[in-house]
């Protein structure tokens, strides 16, 4: 019998299995993660919980996940129907997840480095897409159809993708991820009984009721994390049924809803890319400029935080059923316009990010529009202070009048300094730069006493003397600047300069110049 006619309660029955289930695998897969050395160690600059914490919860989550979706495939089988193609892409999805699962827990244990990990999500999602069937040929979006064509598998990878690493990055709170697993996991249960999806629903709610039994182990404090073995899990099985409750027709998919279901994480991504692309530094740059982060910057507990991302998340995926409902996506737009609007207008999330991208653009129409008065104008810098409230504007004001005296082509300021509660950014650049072949460069770590401040980045043109006896009277004229990051962190070091006797603000060996 197909799940749309089973009894009422199969879906609970479900949902309950799995919690029980996760409540017992969890502090076993605990115990054998402190065994192996399987655990989340606190390093004084990113990682600032105060206590060795177990790490492989994505073990316990999957085992529970999946042993309940087995027993009921076996015992109640009258629940699930399952079809050929249900079948062949639930064994490509269980794949999927069980080597994202081995490869997750490789990198919680001896840290892989992140192209390793992102080729492996690759060949996850290519797994998912081209041998489970999942693809999205066309998007629908306020009743226009898009046919993708040949993007539609790249397309739907870049999608899965998306969730895997949005699920990652947010997973820096004790239960923030999980909570919200759950909250999606429901959504997407309900949003598969409207569009008569029972597999996929089962499969949501045998997600749902894992996380939930997982939660009461994660919530601050946490007893152990989920790691990035359990993040990229729930990341690619959330994202895969985001698809597959979404779907209207063959492989077409109506974009408004998992959308506005995964609006917040979304943001939270793609303020990370704006951030580290706009301050010039690498995407795989990590930062503590996160939804979270910055909720902990206004005060806010663990479990505020949990309770607060928990509840706008509640809201877009409440916009998102409804909209699909009462069959008007506009309801969806206008729920995540309103959400994502009131975290950027109260300056809680996104403002930073926003006010630099709109200095970006501005700039760029400037240099569009050639009038006589604006010849002579030096390049406008960009800056944005994202934590903290010492006054780094005075630093930056130096390297800019640096950068002057010495005809310096660029320079960039990134401080990123977790322990003491600041991160800066500014960026400035001539606007007709030196001959590439000209060009030197040089990266400077500003490190004062056991704080790791951030990193100085200047570029300029050899002279027609000496480039060596160049860099050197640059080198000089940093002294200030030294003297000058030396007073304004005074005050954090000022035990350490105690018990060390000398401390010095940029440790000049350590310059290179290519």
């Amino acid at each position: 019998m197909p799940l749309a006619a089973a009894p009422i309660d199969a879906p609970y029955v479900i949902a309950g299995l799995a919690f029980v289930l996760a409540v017992v695998f969890t502090p076993i897969v605990r115990r054998i993660a402190f065994a192996t050395g399987l655990v989340d160690a606190p390093d004084g600059h990113r990682k600032l919980h105060g206590r060795t914490v177990a790490l492989g919860g994505g073990l316990a989550v999957l085992l529970s996940m999946g042993l309940s979706l087995v027993i009921c495939g076996l015992v109640g089988s009258r629940w699930i129907n399952i079809g050929n193609a249900d079948r062949s892409f639930l064994t490509a999805i269980a794949g999927a997840s069980v080597f994202l699962v081995i490869v997750g827990l490789l990198d919680d244990k001896f840290e892989i480095r992140g192209r390793q990990k992102f080729l492996a999500q690759i060949a996850a999602v290519f797994c998912v897409s081209v041998l489970g069937g999942l693809r999205i040929d066309r998007i629908e979006l306020f009743g226009f159809q898009i046919e993708m064509g040949v993007a539609a598998v790249p397309f739907t990878m870049f999608w899965l993708l998306g969730a895997i690493n949005a699920l990652n990055l947010i997973d820096g709170v004790d239960g923030l991820a999980t909570t919200i697993g759950v909250v999606f996991s429901v959504a997407l249960s309900i949003l598969a009984t409207m569009n008569n999806f029972p597999v996929d629903g089962v499969c949501a709610l045998a997600m749902a009721g894992s996380l939930a039994g997982f939660l009461i182990y994660n919530l601050p404090p946490a007893k152990i994390f989920l790691g990035d073995a359990g993040s990229m899990l729930i990341g690619l099985v959330l994202g895969v049924l985001a698809i597959r409750c979404s779907l209207k027709g063959p492989a077409t998919v109506a974009l408004a809803a998992p959308t506005a279901i995964w609006a917040v994480l979304i943001f939270d991504v793609g303020m990370a890319i704006l951030r580290r692309k706009l301050t010039g530094r690498s995407l795989y740059t990590t930062d503590r400029g996160h939804l979270h982060h910055v909720l902990q910057k206004h005060g806010f507990s663990g479990l505020g935080i949990v309770f607060l991302v928990g509840l706008l998340c509640v809201v877009c995926c409440a916009g998102a059923l409804v909209s699909v409902y009462s069959k008007n996506e506009v309801i969806a737009l206008v729920t995540v316009a309103v959400v994502l609007g009131t975290l950027v207008a109260t300056r809680y999330f996104g403002h930073s990010e926003c006010r630099l991208l709109a200095q970006k653009v501005l700039g760029l129409t400037a240099s569009f529009v050639r009038l006589p008065y604006r010849a002579k104008r030096a390049p406008q810098p960009l800056k944005s202070r994202f934590h903290g409230k010492r006054e780094w504007d005075l630093l930056w004001e130096a390297l800019l009048e640096m950068a002057e005296k010495f005809d310096l082509s660029s320079v960039r300021l990134n401080v990123s300094a977790p322990s003491i509660g600041e991160e800066y950014h500014a960026t400035w650049e001539r606007k007709h730069p030196p001959h590439a072949s000209r060009v030197w460069t040089s990266e400077v770590p500003l490190i004062a006493g056991p704080i790791s401040v951030g990193r100085l980045f200047v570029a300029g043109a050899a002279t027609e003397e000496s480039g060596f006896g160049y860099l050197n009277e640059f080198l000089e004229a940093l002294r200030p600047f030294e003297v000058q990051l030396h007073d304004l962190l005074q005050v954090e070091y000022v035990a350490s300069q105690k018990s060390s006797g000398d401390i010095s603000a940029i440790s000049s060996n350590e310059m290179s110049a290519v």
